[in-house]
């Protein structure tokens, strides 16, 4: 039987973490959507820095469709499997993955202080070293209409919310099987 579990939520909110650990200990495939726009830079030699990636999944929606990205991760997957994807940041990405069944949407999130200093743990090439570059870059994600990211926007149509502040993974594994407990049920 196929699931789907989409995750969605603010800049380190934690859903790497909760997909890396979903598809290690469940066996569901994971798939990022921000992968799909990595790949395609990649493939133009552009450095796939934050400001990048936010511009050019922009560019990708207005030329191809806002749900162009849900439906390139589609074409990957089988009807009959369990997946779990990362990144969704447009509400027509949100539509298009709920035209296959057992799809659910997660909107994780976090305080800015809490996902800030997790990014500048994680040292990810092209992120911002200053909170105020964060709170601007965050900014971005949160347009209203178009084909930007509207992460606000996204984060309202999920069917589970929940805050991700505490850093200790043991708290985060078990909120993630009480999640999976109810998605399941």
């Amino acid at each position: 039987m196929e699931m789907i579990i989409g995750l969605t939520g603010s800049n380190c909110s934690g859903k790497d973490t909760i997909a890396e650990y979903i598809s290690k200990k469940y066996d569901y495939k994971r798939f990022s959507l921000s992968d799909i726009i990595r790949e395609i830079m990649k493939e133009k030699g552009i450095e796939p820095i934050r400001e990048n990636l936010i511009t050019f999944g922009t560019k990708l929606r207005e030329e191809n469709g806002n749900g162009v990205l849900a439906k390139k991760v589609l074409e990957k997957m089988d009807l009959d499997g369990k997946y779990c994807i990362t990144s969704i940041r447009h509400p027509d990405e949100v539509n298009e993955l709920r035209k296959r069944k057992n799809f659910v949407l997660v909107n994780i999130d976090a305080s800015q202080k809490v996902r800030f200093e997790r990014m500048r743990k994680r040292k990810r090439q092209g992120d911002p070293s200053t909170l105020e570059r964060f709170i601007y870059l965050e900014r971005q994600e949160y347009q209203i209409e178009g084909s930007g990211q509207q992460l606000r926007r996204t984060a309202n149509m999920a069917d589970v919310t929940f805050t991700n502040d505490s850093n200790d993974i043991t708290t985060l594994e078990v909120t993630i099987e009480d999640l999976l407990d109810l998605l399941h049920n």
